[in-house]
This record gives structure tokens, sequence and C-alpha cells, in this order.
């Protein structure tokens, strides 16, 4: 249809779904996009989705793009808070100490510091947010705030739908459905990812601590919950790698794959099959202990310290966290396993933001006495009859293979997004360009992180060939965000595509990741 017919049906009702550039408006603006959101009702947000330059053309269906509207926009009657305030899109659906610090210098009122500026939130939080990016929960329940609390970092919410399948070997009654959160008994009720939501909005989003429904904030509707669950199943990739097949043409990176499989060099692949999050004798999540419980500097708070998975009901500590024979904990000291190819570009690593910015880093943390002297160091033992360990060169080469693996998947979004600008400029024309830019400025976005990414100190560059490649996409992409039409616009982005193409060739092959329709939306 030609865009003309376009222009009268785009102006119907505002809906925040396709409406801020920014994560951080300015305090007027994020008012009236709260309180327009707090009006609106599931079945609003399915119309105007209907409305959609990205479900006219089918790139997003209209449950997604609901589904996003809830989960970056509505604040549920609350402290102003949205899921989108701790999982920015801006910044890999997490939040670091480079991000509050922008976030401080833009807008120091935004709703993350709200329990600095309101005297009923004091305790919401605590100074470890602004100093290590650490979130206060109580994940073993509100029975007693002052003390039974934990901090934890913020876990993306890229690939979930890869991640959140139990093991069969830790399912049963009073098991959680779903393994979500860093604990993997993040969420309440069933412990489905479904259900998550109602425990994030009762944890971080009350206007008091009583955390009263319907008095602190409203629960969300069931309708709700199964949109805002669409949308979380179709960010990040929807598939997994098979690493046997991969080959990576820096060699170095190519050796580092495969001591990554070797169960006598990495043993990596045993936790994390295939860079993901799942065991590889099941295909499924594990909670596993890997003393990661015991990092320095990670329990300073005077909250209970972090026990891990399913201290909840529990009446007293019932784990010594810290191996000092006192019990200062709640839980059985499993934590949840992530994937790793989100992870390198989402630092610090494990729960507690406690191993470094590098995966190289997070890598070395499997030779130092915490693991070697956990549970999950003695079944690999027992397994494969050698403790772990492996030298600081196969560190430094499984830090390249990871590496190349997440800026793969970095610009397998970034061409996502422009993929999509490109068919909404073609399609629409100038017809709600601010779409077709706003996806254009998170293709950038992605463009960055995969130079980060591919950024290595010491040893040979990796890929400087790409990246130079990718310094080429931005310039491109500067481009068609200044252009003055449409067609220029459609341009700029086919050759921004190519470059971006080109440097992602350099890679190697049989890296394929299967994307969701989620990624489109902000």
């Amino acid at each position: 249809m030609p865009s003309s017919n376009w222009g009268s049906l785009f102006v119907a009702p505002l809906v925040a779904v396709t409406l801020l550039a920014s994560c951080a408006p300015s305090a007027p603006q994020d008012e009236r996009h709260a309180a327009l959101s707090s009006a609106l009702t599931a079945a609003d947000r399915l119309a105007a989705c209907e409305q959609d330059p990205r479900v006219v053309s089918g790139l997003v269906t209209r449950e997604i793009c609901a589904g996003a509207d809830i989960f970056f926009r509505e604040t549920f009657e609350g402290n102003g808070r949205t899921c989108g305030s701790c999982h920015p899109v801006e910044n890999n659906f997490t939040i670091d100490i480079p991000f509050i610090d922008a976030l401080l210098d833009i807008n120091p009122f935004d709703p993350l510091f709200v329990y600095e500026e309101d005297s009923a939130l004091t305790d919401l939080e605590t100074y470890e947010l602004k100093t290590l990016g650490l979130i206060r929960e109580n994940i073993d329940g509100f029975d007693d705030l002052d003390g039974k609390y934990v901090m934890r970092g913020v876990p993306h919410t890229l690939s979930l739908a890869t991640t959140i399948a139990p093991d069969p070997a830790q399912e049963g009654e009073g098991m959680p459905l779903e393994r979500t959160g860093w604990s993997g008994d993040g969420a309440p009720g069933s412990g489905s990812l479904r259900d998550f939501l109602t425990g994030a909005v009762t944890q971080h989003l009350p206007k008091d601590l009583s955390r009263e429904p319907g008095v602190s904030f409203r629960l969300p509707t069931e309708q709700e919950l199964d949109l805002t669950l669409a949308y979380q199943l179709s960010l990040g990739r929807t598939n997994e790698l098979d690493l046997t097949r991969v080959k990576l043409t820096d060699p170095a990176a190519n050796d580092g794959r495969l001591a990554f499989l070797d169960p006598q060099r990495g043993r990596c692949n045993v936790c994390h099959s295939n860079a993901g999050a799942n065991h590889l004798d099941t295909g499924r999540n594990r909670n596993l202990d890997t003393g990661a419980r015991k990092a320095p500097g990670t329990n300073n708070s005077p909250g209970a310290f972090d026990g891990g998975f399913g201290g909840a009901g529990l009446p007293a500590p019932n784990i010594d966290v810290l191996g000092r024979n006192i019990l200062d904990g709640y839980g059985d000291g499993t934590f949840n396993t992530p994937p790793i190819i989100e992870a390198v570009d989402t630092p610090p690593f494990f729960h507690s933001n406690a191993f470094g910015n590098t995966i190289e880093g997070a890598i070395s943390f499997y030779t130092g006495p915490q693991f070697k002297q956990s549970p999950a160091a003695r079944e690999l033992e027992a397994r494969f009859g050698t403790p772990i360990q492996f030298p600081n060169a196969d560190i430094d080469k499984m830090g390249r293979f990871l590496r190349v693996l997440s800026a793969a998947f970095n610009l397998d979004l970034a061409k996502q997004r422009l993929q999509a600008a490109r068919e909404l400029a073609r399609r629409f024309h100038d017809t709600r360009d601010d779409v077709q830019e706003r996806l254009m400025e998170l293709a950038e976005v992605e463009i960055d992180d995969a130079l980060e990414v591919l950024h290595v100190s010491g040893g040979a560059p990796l890929h400087p060939v790409s990246q130079y490649r990718l310094q080429q996409a931005k310039t491109e992409i500067a481009a068609a965000l200044s252009a003055a039409g449409w067609s220029a616009r459609e341009s700029r982005i086919s050759i921004a595509l190519l470059r971006v193409q080109n440097a992602r060739d350099e890679f190697g092959s049989n890296i394929t990741y299967r994307l969701g329709q989620g990624n489109l939306m902000y």
C-alpha cells in the first residue's frame, strides 16, 4: 500500500511503544509517559499495536509489540519504575556502573533512583546500586526487610527462551517451574517466567515498603502477564549453536573453541553446553554451587549473605556461605547457569558483579580457590579423574573464542534492526520515520558493543579488518540518520548492512543465530 495512505492511520492514539528515543527522558516527559502508560489497558495496547509499522509490515506480532510496551512503559501505579528501568534496551537489558553514571548525568531524577527522593522508599535500595551496580533483593521473602535481603547484579533478559527449562534432575514438588533470576528461584507462585513480572513489580516498583497490592502498586492482569511473557521470550536468540561445527578464522580463537570443548582443558562445555546456559547431559538449565558465593567484597551489606537457591520460608539462616563454620545465609549455595555468549557483552560477571569487566577475568575464576574448592569442581573432578586446570594461554584463547561468538551476536542484532529500518523506509517512506531512526540508533549500539568486544588488550588484534568495516558502517548509519528523505536513508542503510555483513563474514562459519522479533522493540 502506498505510504500516503498511512498518514491518518499512524496519528491514532498516542502509544508509548513507538515514541521514546531515549531511555532517560527529562522528568516532565517521564511523568507524562508514566501517566499515559498507567491509563492504558492491555486491550488499548493491542489495538494501538495494530497500527505500529513493525506490526503492519509483519516484522513483529501485535502481542510482542504490546508486551514490549508493558515492559518499557508500564509503572503498575507504583513508584515510576518500569521493567525497562533495570533492563534498558540500550545497555543489553542490564545496568552497570557506566550506565548508572551516564544516567545520573542525563537525568538524576530517573525512577531508578527514586529511593533517594522518596522517604517512604529509603530502604528500597542501598548505596551498592551506585557503587557496584547491585540491587536489593528480598529473594527469600519480605518477613525481615532489614536482615533478610541480598545484593545482586541485574541479569540481562536476552535469549531467555534458551535458558529457563530446568534440568530434570532438579525438578519435582516445590521446585520452580522455570529457572529465573540468579538463583533460579526468582519468580513467585509457580516459579515461571510468566510469574516473574509479579515478583518484580512487588520487589522493585512499590510506592512504599508495605508492598500491599492495590496500595503500593497494582498487580499485573492475566493478559499483561501473557503479553509480557511473549515479549520476553522473543528477545535475543532462540536457538543454540553447535560448537563442533563452528570454525573460526582467527587461529587462537579457534584453538580457544577446542579448549572450551576439551574435557581435559577447559571443560566449559559440560555446564555451558555450546556456550549457552544448559548442561551437556540434559540440554537443560542446572543450578550449581561454583563457590562464587564466597567472592570477597560481595557481602558488605547488613542483609544476609547470599546463599543462592531455596531460602524462601526458612525461619533462620541454614547455610555457611563463607566457610567460617557460621550459618550466615539462606539457601543451598547453588546459582543459575547463565549463557556465556551474552555474558561477554554484559559484564561485570556472576550474581555479585565481583569478577571483573573482561571475559578473561571471568574465565580465570575457574582456576582460583573459590571454584577449586566448590562442589561443582568436585563433580568435574569425579567425572574426569583430575582437577580442572588450564594455563593462562588457554584463558586468552577461550576469551578470544567467546569474544567472536559475542561479536557475531551483536552484529546479527544490528543487521536485524537495519533490515527492519530499511523495510520500513521502503514500505512507508517518511511516515513514522522516528521508528526507522530509533532502529538505526539501536543497531549502532550493537556495532559499538561488537567493537568493544573485539578489542583485546595484549596479543594479536582480533579481526582488525572487521573493526575497520564496522567503523565504515557507523559512518553510513550517521548519514542515514541525517538523510533528508526516505530514499537517501534507505540507500545509506543498505550500504551499512553490506559493511556489517562483510565484517561478520570474517569471523568464520556456522555461527548461526536465530533471532526473536522482540529485538525490534524498544
